[in-house]
């Protein structure tokens, strides 16, 4: 067991030539233990684990087999929480390569968080029998302190310079920061390594990059955010996990020399696989179509590197693609329908403020939108018509047929004790609601006077009168 510190001396190698020496110190030795002026304090543990801290861990971008895989690490680098974590010493990192990429991807539901189960070991035992060990070696050495005499001790250590200690027990133990995490065993481990996290050199922006006027320096250099290299490696798909203290994050990387680039509508998707070095086709590609809680359809590209999947889009959903050289490529997708292919209806009032008691007319016009340039009229269908107070509730429902052509009408009375504020009017139709509000408040119509201002003080007989009209 290597104690980081010195070997056990219990058993002394002593050359017979100075036995005449050990011999008159033992003599000195025999007349008493008091005598000795060693301190017989030893220094406590003083131990505890490192804390570590949050960190960021990501891949900014896929990798081809001759580039340089690397991913991105960001960690606090300018607060208390820096040096919670600068006690570790660095991050450590381990490369795996997973040998069912296709499997484990199927398997997360967002690809942007990678979930992956730790293996949690803790501390262990390494520093704990390290202080156990100095310990019991330094109380060792304090009961033969207090056999010998302390001048005996002095003529020993100068007739063997070899046994002299000075403060060496006393010194505090030399602990090691180990990684409390062991490695996963459902993957095989590439590498591992501990990375210098506050020594590496932050990210910089790329030359050239610069914002003219801007005050903020949002662009410039922060320690902590950093790129950890992970060298060339080989088409596939490789976790990454780091580790410092008792916090852990994971991400994944993709390695492969295909990309994909795929065109999605609402009920199909079309995926092109290239090369990325030439741009050429790349047959025999297989493809996944998922939306993170399962497959929706699978197949594979055809000599020209195209395939065409049918299925409903989801907003969001994601390609999972499988190179013949065994590369792993992923393509993210985003698809909006448009509330224009809908059916639209219009629903005006015959004026937008109310008072308590009036009136209140209601018209409905609609269109049945198919695409950016085509309707149709609505389907005729009966309707009913919710009218909500300022504060919430229902005051009362009134049934509208709506015409295919016309429309729809219909009027309801607000009662004489109707609250101000916004109304709203929610219309359902063919499992459908649509809405639309006015206002009610107790208003008073404005006061105003009308001046007529005359060009000329007099007028003719038969004479135009001409003049400006003055709102007072």
């Amino acid at each position: 067991m290597d104690t980081q510190r010195f070997q056990s001396q219990f058993h002394w190698h002593l050359s017979f030539k100075f036995s005449g020496a050990i011999a008159a110190c033992l003599s000195l030795s025999l007349v008493g233990t008091g005598l000795a002026n060693a301190d017989d304090s030893l220094p406590s543990s003083n131990y505890a684990p490192p804390a570590g801290g949050t960190f960021f861990l990501l891949a900014d971008s896929s990798f081809s087999s001759s580039e340089e895989a690397k991913v991105r690490l960001e960690a606090p680098g300018r607060d208390y929480r820096r040096y919670q974590m600068e006690e570790y010493g660095g991050v450590d990192v381990r490369l795996y390569r997973i040998p069912d990429p296709m499997a484990f991807l199927r398997q997360q539901k967002n690809l942007h968080r990678i979930v992956v189960q730790p293996q949690y070991l803790g501390d262990g035992l390494n520093n704990t029998l390290t202080w156990l060990w100095d310990n019991w070696y330094g109380k060792s050495r304090r009961v033969m302190q207090r056999t010998f005499s302390s001048q005996s001790r002095q003529n020993v250590t100068q007739a063997l310079p070899e046994l002299h200690l000075g403060n060496a027990i006393i010194k505090p133990s030399r602990y090691v920061q180990n990684n409390q995490f062991s490695p996963l065993k459902k993957y095989p481990l590439v590498e591992q390594f501990r990375y210098p996290l506050w020594q590496a050199k932050p990210v910089e922006p790329q030359q050239g990059v610069k914002l003219e006027g801007a005050s903020s320096n949002f662009i410039s250099p922060q320690p902590g955010n950093i790129y950890i290299p992970l060298g060339q490696q080989e088409p596939g798909l490789y976790l990454v996990e780091a580790m410092v203290g008792g916090y852990r994050a994971t991400t994944v990387v993709f390695v492969s020399d295909t990309v994909a680039l795929s065109k999605v509508s609402g009920n199909e998707l079309l995926v092109w696989t290239a090369g990325k070095k030439q741009g050429e086709a790349k047959p025999g590609s297989e493809i996944l179509w998922t939306d993170g809680l399962g497959v929706m359809t699978r197949g594979v590209t055809d000599d020209s590197g195209t395939l065409q999947l049918q299925h409903i889009s989801p907003e969001r959903s994601y390609i999972l693609g499988k190179d013949a050289e065994g590369g792993v490529f992923v393509s993210e997708n985003f698809f909006y329908e448009s509330e224009i292919y809908n059916t639209r209806l219009y629903i005006f009032t015959d004026r937008p403020l109310y008072r308590a008691g009036d009136r209140v007319d209601v018209k409905v016009m609609g269109r049945e939108f198919h695409d950016p340039l085509h309707s149709s009229p609505i389907v005729s269908a009966p309707a009913k018509l919710s009218v909500l107070d300022a504060n919430g509730s229902l005051l009362q429902t009134v049934d509208v047929t709506l015409d295919a052509r016309n429309g729809g009408q219909g009027s309801f009375r607000l009662p004489e004790n109707a609250v101000a504020g916004g109304y709203e009017l929610r219309l359902a139709y063919r499992n459908q609601v649509y809405s639309s509000s006015f206002r009610v408040a107790n208003y008073i119509k404005p006061h105003f006077e009308i001046g007529l201002a005359l060009d000329k003080k007099e007028f003719k007989t038969g004479e135009a009168v001409s003049g400006k009209l003055q709102l007072l």
